[in-house]
């Protein structure tokens, strides 16, 4: 009995954040009754999960960094060419973009540290497969790894959106990135 408690509980907080996700991207501005509406609940359940608008971004936060965690560890960034594993990361990632248009509200949800220093440590790891791809000659050395990293990074968030937008087809999303991003980062014929 308790276990169904437990899944029961943790099937409503995921239905609130998949609502709370859609609503917020559509409307920043949103209010939690909105969001309850869109889960199909009453506000006070909504406020027994999180009592307020900041703990429900917060816990957005959270639960699309976890997926994006999860996701860039299964595309196995440790493994190949440099260039390949941003393919695979771009790959594992882009369809979770509608999931995290809603971080796009800035302050309210980034200004949690432990938030920021989780995406630090993936920042951190796309740094380490930048590094990799320069010591193997596959990215010019030339280039900051920072610089590619937060490139790679804002292009993935560009392109998620132009594929949630319709502006670009989910299917030419990776191959495209992957053939503009790998294009400009090996190294020229006139050098690094």
């Amino acid at each position: 009995m308790w276990n169904m408690a437990v899944s029961f509980t943790d099937e409503r907080r995921l239905r609130i954040l998949d609502a709370a996700a859609a609503v917020l991207t559509a409307n920043p501005r949103a209010s939690l009754a909105e969001v309850a509406g869109a889960a199909g609940m009453g506000r006070t359940t909504i406020h027994r999960y999180f009592p307020g608008r900041h703990d429900l971004l917060v816990a957005l936060a959270d639960d699309a960094l976890e997926s994006i965690e999860q996701a860039i560890a299964a595309a196995r960034p440790g493994e190949g060419s440099a260039v390949d594993a941003m393919a695979r990361i771009a790959a594992a990632v882009l369809p979770l973009a509608d999931r995290f248009r809603f971080l796009e509200q800035g302050p309210e949800v980034w200004d949690v540290e432990d938030l920021d220093e989780r995406w630090s440590s993936l920042a951190e790891v796309l740094d380490g497969i930048v590094d990799r791809g320069k010591r193997t000659g596959e990215i010019r050395a030339a280039v900051p790894t920072s610089l590619v990293t937060e490139v790679f990074a804002g292009a993935l968030w560009a392109v998620g959106e132009a594929v949630s937008d319709g502006r670009v087809a989910a299917a030419d999303a990776v191959p495209g990135l992957v053939a503009i991003l790998g294009d400009g980062l090996r190294p020229g014929p006139h050098g690094p």
